[in-house]
């Protein structure tokens, strides 16, 4: 799943085929009990500046429409 997220990311965002992108499955909150999961997705892009994105979903109910929403609202509040 976590090399399908990359490769969404990467034709989403138009990145290169060597772009460094990053995939965690997070906590959303510090507490242990916490039943809520996101993905971060985070990446390189030139000369060294790192993005990240977040899908509030865990990893494996990521859909490419989901990283679809997550770079145009990410490219908005740029």
């Amino acid at each position: 799943m976590t090399e399908d997220i990359i490769k969404w990311m990467r034709d989403v965002a138009g990145l290169a085929a060597d772009a460094a992108v990053e995939v965690r499955d997070e906590a959303h909150c510090p507490d242990p009990g916490c039943p809520l999961r996101r993905t971060v997705i985070i990446w390189t892009a030139v000369a060294g500046q790192s993005h990240r994105i977040v899908v509030v979903k865990p990893v494996a109910y990521v859909r490419r429409e989901d990283i679809e929403r997550a770079v145009r609202l990410y490219a908005m509040s740029r």
